[in-house]
C-alpha cells in the first residue's frame, strides 16, 4: 500500500511539473504564425524557456520580442521579425567579460555618485553594443550603449 503511495505522488507530481511547463506564453497568440515559431525554435536551440512574448519597433521594423530564462544563465532576450528571423539579442553580461574598448569607457562614463547597475550586450542587425545602465543615488538609471571601439552609440 505505501508504494502504491509513492507512486501515486510520483506520478502526481510529474503531471503537475509537465502541465505548468506546457502553460500558454503570454502574448504568443497575439503575433504571427511564422514569428511564433521562429522565438521557439531559438529557445528551444538554447535550452531556454520563453516567459513572455511581446511586441515593438526597432525604427520602422515591427519585432516579436521575447524574455528568455533558464537555471544558472544570465537575462536573455530575443527579436524576430514577422518571418521568424532573428533580428537581435540581448543579454546581462559581467562587466570583466566585456571587451577592453568598451569596458573602459563604461567605467570611465560612470557618472559621479551613480553606481553600475548592469551591462547588456546586444547585437542587431550585425552590429553589437555594450548598454551600461548608471543608477545615481536617487535612483534615476541613465542607459548609455557604447560601441565595440569604445564610443558612444548614435541613437
Amino acid at each position: 500500500m505505501k508504494r502504491t503511495h509513492i507512486i501515486l505522488a510520483a506520478l502526481a507530481a510529474f503531471t503537475i511539473t509537465a502541465t505548468a511547463d506546457d502553460a500558454p506564453v503570454k502574448g504568443m497568440n497575439k503575433i504571427p504564425a511564422a514569428a511564433a515559431e521562429g522565438l521557439k525554435k531559438y529557445a528551444a536551440d538554447h535550452v531556454m524557456k520563453i516567459e513572455e512574448v511581446s511586441t515593438e519597433k526597432h525604427g520602422k521594423v515591427t519585432v516579436y520580442e521575447a524574455v528568455l530564462t533558464a537555471p544558472g544563465k544570465p537575462n536573455h532576450e530575443v527579436a524576430v521579425t514577422a518571418d521568424g528571423k532573428v533580428k537581435g539579442e540581448e543579454e546581462t553580461v559581467e562587466l570583466a567579460t566585456v571587451p577592453d574598448a568598451p569596458r573602459k569607457a563604461i567605467e570611465a562614463g560612470l557618472p559621479k555618485g551613480s553606481k553600475l547597475q548592469r551591462v547588456m550586450k546586444i547585437q542587431e542587425d550585425g552590429v553589437v553594443t555594450y548598454e551600461a545602465a548608471y543608477v545615481n543615488a536617487k535612483g534615476k538609471v541613465t542607459e548609455v550603449a557604447y560601441l565595440e571601439d569604445g564610443k558612444v552609440a548614435p541613437e
